[in-house]
């Protein structure tokens, strides 16, 4: 009965949302144990940490993602909608050969089936690989030969700025099958010369407004048992300037493929490694301005291949 009101609860949150375009995710691996009696509660408060590294192509990406902070257990209730219910306050660094971002991460799971989260963090382009290129116009060319282009005639610079990101992941899993959306907005505002600028981001694969909002969405459908996550993930993203897609860098985004996770193990906590996961996920681009045969064939899917792994450091309070 409760998990056939999860179930409910869920589909019914997610048809609106709007989620996530960062291929495979360090939490893939994470649903609630079948069977209660095999619950173990987490200590009450702990030093946790996660780390999650992608390599990603078309677009072509490498990026780590790494989140240290206190994680404070809300309740030892063995109830499939109250385990492992938590908050979590830390640092959060995500670094890749282009750009850094380092800043606070905060998130709260007061129920199985939902998961909120916010990140404000400064942000720094090296002026490598070809950004930050920018635009006055959501028109703009910026497929991939346009941007290496500009890049080979010095057009890229450093910049610094700061993101904010709002978020929310809502879940249930009945049996072996498992859905899940996850959903963004997010905003970055760089130290650009003038005002109403667009920018290529490479980690969104998209003209960022700057100053603006944009918003992204990941829906999975997955068949989870023992050590196997195997489904298929739709994305979704888009900006949120009202342009409604009438220019290249205002369409919205959309893909959907197969996913693949393995994880190695789950041990009791707490422990120092703990859910080694390695993830495989492949995505055809169904809209996009550039990947869908205008520049790239549209058989070639976007392909993303990543490990994560988190584990306690400390325990604080059993």
């Amino acid at each position: 009965m409760i998990r056939t009101l999860a179930t409910s609860l869920l589909l019914l949150a997610a048809l609106p949302a709007h989620a996530q375009d960062r291929g495979a995710r360090a939490d893939d691996a994470a649903f609630a144990a079948d069977d209660p009696d095999e619950y173990v509660p987490p200590p009450a408060d702990r030093l946790w940490y996660s780390n999650a590294t992608f390599l990603r192509y078309n677009p072509l990406g490498l990026i780590n993602v790494h989140r240290l902070g206190w994680r404070h257990r809300l309740s030892t209730n063995d109830s499939i909608l109250l385990q492992d219910t938590y908050t979590f306050v830390g640092a959060g660094a995500i670094v890749t050969p282009a750009w850094a971002r380092v800043g606070l991460y905060a998130e709260a799971q007061p129920l199985a089936i939902l998961r909120v989260f916010v990140d404000v963090s400064g942000v720094g382009y090296f002026g490598t690989f070809d950004q930050i290129l920018t635009w006055d116009d959501q028109g703009a060319k910026y497929d991939d030969r346009s941007i290496a282009d500009r890049g080979d005639a010095g057009d890229a610079s450093p910049e610094i700025g700061y993101t904010l990101t709002f978020g929310a992941t809502l879940r249930a899993k009945v049996g072996p099958i498992a859905v899940r959306s996850t959903a963004q907005v997010s905003r970055i505002d760089l130290s650009l010369d003038q005002e109403g600028l667009y920018f290529y981001d490479q980690y969104w694969d998209r003209l960022a407004p700057d100053g603006g909002w944009m918003v992204l969405n990941d829906f999975d459908m997955l068949y989870v048992e023992d050590k196997l996550r195997l489904g298929a993930r739709w994305t979704f993203s888009d900006t949120l300037d009202g342009n409604g897609g009438a220019t290249d860098g205002a369409l919205a985004h959309h893909r959907v493929g197969p996913m693949f996770a393995w994880q190695f193990y789950d041990k009791k906590l707490p422990r120092k490694f703990n859910q080694p996961t390695v993830f495989v996920l492949a995505q055809w681009w169904l809209k996009h301005p550039y990947r869908t045969g205008a520049e790239q064939p549209a058989a070639l899917p976007l392909i993303a291949a990543g490990f994560a792994f988190n584990g306690d450091l400390k325990v604080l309070r059993e």
